[in-house]
């Protein structure tokens, strides 16, 4: 029996990267199923195409846990990420119930406003996908952050309350868990239809960036395969990294 998410938990005091760590681990041969690397400060963090995730040390959360993916087909990654953001999709409203939405792919909001995200990286061997490192960043006790920034927000922003990071990491893999053993349950169907209940901007006009044209569109869903299905009938199917959402 595969061990729970988390039933390993390692706290790092700094690390350049958690998702980084994981990898390591994996490479040595040090890491199995479940294990979880959490780090109160992280300098390198990494988030989509790319991109730097800027975080205060101390005082936010950086997670990255480790999956088998062997039970999964590589054109079944999107099953991954939906679960994973219902998950701490799940951790967020037992702390703070409220409009938390995931924005796709794999953005966290409340409201209007970027509380964290999920960077997922995948490992390959003889062409079959064998582990998957989930990595978690969540805006917690940061009150302030950079200008360049264009709308975050902590949940101490939201609650005015603080919460211990190590802490509420451990309670976020347990909602992971959750989510994880309901997919290898075969519960992919009901997941889907939860991640598109939460999904930010459903049945809205959203302003879609692709290529240099912006297009103004009505998000409709996301469908098995992780596109972005957009317009009065349909008629987009956005694939990650195709476009890009217009603030």
């Amino acid at each position: 029996m595969e061990p729970c998410i988390g039933s390993r938990f390692e706290e790092l005091d700094s690390i350049d990267s958690t998702n980084l760590y994981a990898m390591q681990q994996i490479h040595a041969g040090k890491a199995r199923p479940g294990d979880a690397f959490f780090a109160h400060a992280q300098v390198a963090g990494r988030g989509q195409r790319g991109k730097t995730w800027w975080s205060a040390a101390g005082q936010n959360i950086a997670l990255s846990v480790v999956l088998d993916t062997t039970k999964l087909a590589s054109s079944q990654r999107f099953r991954l990420v939906a679960t994973m953001a219902l998950g701490v999709l799940d951790w967020l409203q037992s702390i703070h119930p409220g409009d938390w939405k995931t924005k796709w792919p794999n953005d966290l909001y409340h409201d209007d406003r970027k509380a964290g995200g999920m960077l997922i990286e995948n490992l390959q061997k003889g062409g079959r996908w064998t582990h998957a490192v989930v990595g978690i960043g969540i805006n917690m006790n940061q009150h302030s952050f950079p200008g360049h920034l264009p709308n975050p927000v902590s949940i101490f922003m939201i609650s005015r309350k603080r919460h211990r990071c190590a802490d509420e990491a451990r309670s976020i893999c347990q909602f992971l868990d959750n989510r994880w053993k309901q997919l290898m349950e075969g519960g992919w169907t009901r997941i889907l239809e939860d991640y598109n209940e939460n999904l930010y901007g459903k049945d809205k006009i959203c302003r879609i960036k692709k290529d240099s044209a912006v297009i103004p569109c009505l998000v409709k869903s996301v469908n098995e395969q992780g596109q972005l299905i957009a317009g009065e009938n349909n008629e987009w199917a956005f694939e990650f990294g195709e476009v890009s959402w217009v603030v």
